[in-house]
Parts: structure tokens; C-alpha cells; sequence
């Protein structure tokens, strides 16, 4: 098989372990594999994980074990409960804070987006989230501006707003680790 755009190229998935958007987490997992990457899954512990439209996949890594030096990129899935699974998890703002200062791509799409603010790494950026409320006060909150833009790139932060960006959020994840 010829080289391919990403070969070579490591990349974290996180994922709530239920009620994680499908599209969020298979669409971009299938264009960054296409391109020769390597994506392996984290969740809250190793598990299987459940999509809220019946995707299945097993976590094969707890984010806690997680260490930034060993990824080019960090992909953090939305979903109904990534309010309760990923938003307060402490090891995950560590780990999102560690990727950002070492000028690794950083992307979150969805409900997700919101690690981003509680890891303060929003402060004085745009940002898009899944529009709920609560999403948008946090992202306020950490000093973003919200853009009503359903893709935002930064640097190396690709923030999505949700489920119908799924394939424009893995190409884009794609291009920032081409070049």
C-alpha cells in the first residue's frame, strides 16, 4: 500500500462511554484512517461505548492513562452526555491543556467543545458549539467569543458545532495533521 497523507501520524479519540454521537466520532475516525492514520479510542475507563444511534466501540484506553507526548492529535466526540462524562473530567482538561502547549491539534465537536473552555483554552478565541444554553453560557463563561460559524479553525483548535459538520470536522482535522 502507498504511503498515504498521515502515515506515521498518531491520533486520540474521546469519546463519552454512552450516548456518544455517532456521526462525531465514525465519520472522522474513517477519513483519518483512510489517510494512513492511527487513531486509538479513550473513554472515562476501557470499556465498550455506545452511540445514541446504536454504534458500538470499545475504549482501549482510560483518558487518565493518556499522555500527550504519545499523539500528533486529540479528537474530543460530542453527545447527549458528554456534559456528565467528559465536562468535569479533571484528567481531561489536563491532558487537552498539555496537547495545546506543545502546538498539538487540538479538535472537539459538539457538546465537546466545552472541554476546551473548562481547560481554559478558550480565552479571547472564537468558538461554535452544539447550541444548548449551557454550552454556550461555558464557553462565554471561559472568555470565547461564540461565532455562529458551524466550523471554526484556529491555529491548531478545530472546534465544530455538531452532528452535520461531522465530515467537514475530520477533513479539516485531516489537512491540520498533512501539513
Amino acid at each position: 500500500m502507498a504511503d498515504t497523507k498521515l502515515t506515521g501520524k498518531k491520533v486520540l479519540m474521546i469519546i463519552p462511554p454512552t450516548q456518544f454521537r455517532d456521526e462525531e466520532f465514525f465519520e472522522p475516525k474513517a477519513i483519518l484512517e483512510r489517510e494512513g492514520a492511527v487513531v486509538q479510542v479513550a473513554s472515562t475507563s476501557k470499556r465498550t461505548c455506545y452511540g445514541m444511534k446504536g454504534g458500538v466501540i470499545d475504549a482501549t484506553l482510560a483518558i487518565a492513562e493518556a499522555r500527550a507526548d504519545d499523539y500528533d492529535a486529540l479528537v474530543l466526540c460530542g453527545g447527549s452526555s458528554a456534559p456528565e462524562f467528559l465536562w468535569n473530567d479533571k484528567k481531561l482538561h489536563e491532558l487537552t491543556a498539555a496537547m495545546a502547549s506543545q502546538s498539538k491539534i487540538v479538535a472537539a465537536i459538539s457538546l465537546a467543545t466545552v472541554v476546551l473552555a473548562k481547560a481554559k483554552l478558550l480565552e479571547g478565541r472564537q468558538a461554535t458549539v452544539y447550541f444548548l444554553p449551557q454550552a454556550v453560557q461555558e464557553l462565554k463563561n471561559a472568555g470565547a467569543t461564540v461565532s455562529s460559524e458551524p466550523l471554526v479553525i484556529q491555529d491548531r483548535m478545530i472546534l465544530a458545532e455538531g452532528p452535520r459538520e461531522s465530515t467537514r470536522f475530520g477533513e479539516a482535522i485531516l489537512q491540520a495533521l498533512a501539513s
